[in-house]
């Protein structure tokens, strides 16, 4: 380390890295350890080059500090699963930071990816820089191109497909035809946040590459809760999926499935945004619940705070603390105040009021270890009750004491399946 300003930069910032690392972490003596743990990984690189600037020095320190802490974080979150706890969850492994402090790798890297970009179609290319330097919704740029939201989709998973191959060139391996998940661009490059801070290429990759990303699932009768690394919090219900991928200026869920609450911790430099049916819920810090109806219908309930929900085809809409809307291709924007707790699921509890009796049977089903089915002539009777969702097989038993139904088994052994239907 004779050649390098780090020792110098490492004492100049000691304290305020702490700072830093404690408002990550939320505890001062874990931040110390993780500080000198930073100072370790430094200590067993090779000696940077003495023309490196102090500014690049200590913006690499608090890069390394940062994803340090990022680590910490991962490995502490809890995860608490309820209902069923020996069901698999999707975790990716996290995806490693390796040291590629070389520059001219870096811009080799980046003239791959800008070559890939400009061997692509036009339109493709423009949607792609859309959504991922602008980050506007799918919704919009649909819109603006005169396409469908799927096109959309289509197209920018093309020019990842295309940045994709590029990094696998670069790096020196053959781009097999695609058997699973899409490997994060990170992980291609190697690298996360190191080496090119000040570079204006560096901050626009930035805004499109994420630092930071997870994959989240949950099985029938399972939930589970995660912490983020930013503070946020995330509660995922059962048959639930979701991806989180966290940028230089954005922090962004994709809800694909299933029901989610999320804690979210404030920061109005990085809007956290939940994309679900091509709708676009933004907020800075707030709670509040979002669902993807089997159906193909979105609902979003706020239990505080204040959230924008930009839904395809319709006006913005701003909902506060009790607000709760839903959104449905077939019927637009619907409005109303939220029918009771926001969230009950979490505390082991669903609420019907008023509600179809087949979007109750909807919702029980996704804890149920046979399959649930309503007929069409019962579809449509209203249901009132709090039901516990651990007693779910109990309540359907003694749902014909309330509605005028009968509830029978029907198919039969592993197709077993009861069959609700009106008497």
């Amino acid at each position: 380390m004779s050649h390098s300003l780090y020792p110098d930069v490492f004492s100049n910032s000691y304290s305020a890295l702490i700072g830093f690392v404690a408002r990550r972490t939320g505890n001062r003596q874990t931040a110390q350890d993780l500080v000198h743990d930073t100072w370790l990984r430094l200590a067993e690189r090779e000696a940077r080059p003495r023309e490196e600037s102090q500014a690049a020095s200590r913006a690499y320190l608090y890069t390394v500090a940062d994803h340090i802490a990022i680590d910490h974080l991962r490995r502490a979150g809890r995860t608490a699963e309820r209902f069923d706890a020996s069901g698999d969850i999707d975790l990716p492994s996290a995806a490693s930071v390796r040291d590629v402090a070389e520059r001219h790798l870096h811009r080799e890297a980046l003239a791959a990816v800008d070559a890939a970009l400009a061997a692509l179609p036009a339109r493709c290319r423009a949607i792609f820089l859309a959504d991922r330097l602008e980050g506007m919704a799918h919704a919009q740029l649909a819109r603006e191109h005169g396409v469908s939201v799927k096109t959309i989709e289509r197209e920018v998973m093309r020019a990842l497909d295309a940045v994709e191959a590029a990094l696998l060139r670069w790096r020196g391996e053959s781009a097999a035809p695609r058997r699973g998940r899409r490997r994060t661009l990170s992980t291609l490059l190697g690298l996360a946040g190191m080496g090119m801070a000040g570079s204006a290429a560096w901050q626009a990759w930035r805004q499109w590459v994420p630092g930071w990303q997870l994959a989240l699932a949950t099985r029938r009768g399972q939930q589970l809760e995660h912490d983020l690394p930013d503070g946020s919090r995330i509660a995922l219900d059962a048959l639930g999926r979701a991806e989180l991928r966290y940028y230089a200026g954005r922090r962004e869920v994709s809800l694909l499935a299933g029901t989610a609450f999320f804690s979210v911790a404030s920061d109005a430099a990085r809007p956290f945004v939940v994309e679900a049916r091509g709708a676009r819920v933004t907020v800075v810090g707030t709670r509040f619940e979002v669902a993807v109806d089997d159906d193909g219908a979105l609902r979003v309930a706020v239990e505080e705070g204040h959230v924008q929900v930009q839904a395809p085809g319709a006006a913005r809409h701003d909902l506060h603390a009790g607000d709760a809307l839903r959104w449905s291709p077939d019927a637009g924007v619907e409005r109303a105040p939220a029918r009771g707790e926001v969230g009950p699921w979490r505390k082991g509890w669903l609420d019907f009021r008023d509600v179809p009796l087949s979007e109750a049977v909807q919702r029980l089903a996704r804890y149920s270890p046979v399959a649930l089915r309503v007929a069409p002539d019962a579809a449509d009777l209203p249901v009132f009750g709090r039901v516990r969702i651990a007693e779910a097989g109990t309540w359907l038993r003694l749902l014909p004491s309330s509605l005028p139904v009968t509830v029978r088994d029907d198919g039969p052994g592993a197709e077993r399946r009861l069959l609700i239907s009106r008497r």
